[in-house]
């Protein structure tokens, strides 16, 4: 360092290089600063790219989910609306929508329209699109799958995959199809147009389906022979094909002929391009367990009622399955599913398994009087009959009312209850059409005890569920009737209640209320004369139940006063016919 007069003195080279290295270092990090800044910003944007990305996919699922609950709930998409001239297509659902918004689709629909807005068509327009769709071609499932967006600004296209169930073909409906969405500043929504629905679908296009050009199976008796042949099964079981009903309904899928097309049609209803043709063969027929000789038994033994309205109902002891279920008139309901009834009398047979499951005998001794009284209600005899003190074996065959009230006050308070859920009182519908099988209302008070005891109070039963009843004690299980398959559920009853139930029952016959009708063979059975209204003698419909080898029956005849003197004569002349004899037009019977 060179000398001064003042002394050492610092060099200028070496501060101009100090200064050089300060703003070297300061450009560097200016540098980097704007290196790390525009990073940051990159990084910021793909991340604001991908959450914009992620919140198109979302909206799509959603779209997707909504349309799937609208195609699978609610709509008409039954098998009658296969075809060109299917119901559904002369019936679109509503354009607002406002009409189904309130019905089984509404969620669907309400779903769909949160995630959508007007595009090509209106958003009204779109959810008659889907459920006309779902309509026409039957739709029994569908599954949706989204794929990878690709997103340009505020425009997006979401492809996916359709995979629809169509009822009675055998391979589901696959289509690519193609949602484009928007941002509409409050989200993303799917832009509603027809095509989004379908690929080939443009205003004044529809699908649809062509029915298979096999034939319908039939529903066939246990031998073979089509029912339709009966006028009785026809009009109050079998059903009809257009509209749907009966066995015919509930059997479709299986009868209906399968195959067909998937089409698009023009508004005229002509076909402008085939998008998928499955193999046509013919429908499967259903063989029932109705035997045709047993219902013409029971409509020539109802033809002879002594009253004009009467229903009655057969069934194979061995299986549980329906011979025969005939009504009289025959035209109009089905009394012998469809009937509500007091059992009355024929009830007894529950009561009786109650007390034998308690500890009860046929000797169990029974105070037959004139009248009982309970809760201060009075109950009495028909024909103010009294027997005094009789074992209970006789109590059942002479059917005593008051020595049955005594009884069932001596059993615990929920044993009625428990013997009639043996026998399927459980307000259960047997059959798959509209039928009617038992039900046992728990009793509310002493007085609707004692009156359940004789099958009154508000026991409420069809023909078809006491002949199940009878059935039950031949064979020594309940099981719940049926007419196609194997019964749906069945319990066994107790196999000590049996004996003495069965001979309960064969001294109806031999020597109780029944006694008086000559019936043909060795037939167990129980009486009932059920009051169903108020009156000075109340009016009574009469009933008779039982069985024959392996044939368990119930007869009901509408107001037909005692049922040995209506009913049972129906049910021998059921099983003289049943026997090839000639069944005598109507004469009196027994008491």
């Amino acid at each position: 360092m060179p000398l001064t007069p003042s002394g050492f003195t610092a060099s200028t080279s070496r501060r101009r290089g100090r200064g050089r290295r300060r703003a070297i270092i300061a450009a560097v990090v200016v540098v980097v600063l704007v290196a790390a800044s525009g990073i940051g910003y990159v990084l910021k944007n793909r991340s604001d790219e991908r959450a914009t990305d992620r919140r198109v996919q979302a909206a799509a699922t959603a779209y997707l989910a909504a349309w799937r609950t609208l195609t699978t709930t609610g709509g008409t998409a039954t098998p009658a609306a296969a075809g060109s001239t299917s119901p559904a297509s002369a019936a679109p659902a509503s354009g607002n929508g406002s009409a189904a918004a309130g019905g089984r689709d509404g969620a669907g629909r309400t779903a769909v329209s949160a995630v959508s807005v007007p595009g090509g068509i209106d958003v009204a327009a779109l959810l008659t699109t889907m459920a006309d769709v779902r309509d026409r071609l039957l739709v029994t499932g569908a599954t949706f799958t989204p794929g990878s967006i690709d997103r340009n600004g505020r425009t997006a296209s979401a492809p996916y995959v359709a995979r629809l169930d169509l009822s009675g073909l055998p391979a589901p409906l696959e289509y690519a199809g193609v949602l484009n969405l928007v941002d509409t500043g409050r989200g993303w929504k799917v832009r509603a147009e027809a095509a989004s629905v379908h690929p080939a679908l443009r205003p004044g296009l529809h699908l649809d389906r062509t029915a298979s050009t096999g034939h319908r199976g039939g529903l066939l008796a246990a031998d073979g022979q089509p029912l339709h042949d009966s006028g009785d099964l026809a009009g109050n079981l079998v059903g009809r094909v257009d509209p749907l009903s009966g066995l015919q309904r509930v059997y479709d899928n299986r009868l209906r002929a399968q195959g067909g097309a998937v089409v698009v049609r023009d508004a005229r209803g002509a076909t402008v391009q085939t998008l998928h043709t499955y193999p046509m063969t013919d429908g499967e027929s259903v063989r029932t367990t109705l035997d045709l000789r047993v219902q013409q038994a029971a409509e020539t033994a109802l033809a002879t009622a002594a009253r004009p309205t009467a229903a009655m109902v057969a069934i194979d002891t061995r299986t549980g399955g329906v011979l025969a279920l005939a009504n009289h008139p025959p035209s109009g309901a089905s009394r012998a599913v469809r009937g509500k009834y007091p059992p009355g009398s024929t009830f007894k047979i529950v009561t009786a398994t109650a007390a034998l499951m308690n500890g009860k005998t046929a000797n169990t001794p029974l105070d037959c009087t004139q009248t009982v009284s309970v809760g201060g209600r009075t109950f009495q005899n028909a024909e103010a009959e009294q027997f005094g003190p009789i074992p209970l074996r006789t109590a059942f065959a002479k059917s005593c009312n008051t020595a049955f009230i005594r009884l069932e006050e001596s059993l615990p308070a929920d044993a009625l209850e428990k013997a009639a859920q043996l026998y399927g009182f459980d307000g259960r519908a047997p059959l798959d059409i509209a039928s009617v099988g038992g039900s046992f209302p728990t009793p509310r008070d002493s007085v609707e005890s004692a009156s359940a005891s004789i099958g009154q109070a508000r026991i409420e039963v069809s023909p078809l569920q006491m002949a199940s009843v009878a059935a039950a004690v031949a064979s020594g299980t309940w099981r719940q009737p049926f007419v196609a398959g194997q019964p749906a559920r069945s319990n066994a009853i107790p196999p000590a209640v049996l004996p003495p139930l069965r001979d309960f029952m064969r001294a109806v016959v031999t020597e109780g209320t029944a006694a008086s009708v000559p019936m043909p063979g060795e037939v167990y059975g129980k009486t009932g004369t059920a009051e169903y209204a108020d009156g000075d003698p109340p009016p009574t419909h009469a009933w008779f139940v039982g069985y024959r080898g392996d044939v368990a029956f119930a007869v009901v005849v509408e107001d037909g006063g005692f049922g040995a003197e209506t009913a049972a004569p129906v049910a021998a002349r059921f099983l003289t016919a049943l026997d090839g004899g000639a069944v005598a037009a109507p004469g009196s019977g027994g008491r």
